[in-house]
């Protein structure tokens, strides 16, 4: 596959993974119990404080996906690389992925087994970890070290 479809790919992934996650995350706080008081509004912010980490992961791989795709422009034009264009670092995504997949285990480390609001969570959260999971694939291609039988890289 091209460099540019792989890098396309892997953008693309990255907005829906954000969109997926923030409509789980929508859809978790309005299927929230109305009764409970202050557990509700507990639930409620931590569904919130999810959202914002999602936020700034996706920003971290925003900002480093463009980071690769101005180097890849700059590649298929001839243009000499610019220092610092690419921060070294992990993939985006997987760090992405390793955020979310903590923030949902401490969120339902107290439930109960069988709950059906817990279960839901469980349900949404899966569907999300498999959009990023999805899109970690797309970055595995395009996140690897200059040279690494990466194409965009020479």
């Amino acid at each position: 596959m091209e460099p540019q479809a792989i890098l396309t790919d892997a953008i693309r992934k990255t907005s829906e993974a954000y969109g997926e996650a923030l409509a789980a995350t929508m859809k978790a706080i309005a299927d929230l119990p109305r009764e409970g008081g202050q557990l509700h509004r507990q639930t409620m912010e931590q569904w919130l404080g999810m959202a914002r980490a999602n936020k700034d992961n996706f920003v971290a791989a925003v900002n480093q996906g463009f980071d690769i795709w101005e180097r890849e422009c700059r590649r298929l034009i001839g243009a000499p690389h610019q220092s610092g264009a690419l921060s070294p670092g992990a993939n985006p995504m997987e760090v992405w992925l390793e955020n979310w997949q903590r923030a949902v285990a401490a969120m339902t480390a107290g439930s109960v087994p069988g709950e059906p609001y817990r279960e839901l969570v469980r349900r949404q959260t899966e569907l999300v970890q498999q959009a990023l999971l999805d899109g970690v694939g797309a970055w595995r291609r395009l996140w690897q070290p200059a040279g690494a039988d990466n194409p965009s890289q020479a």
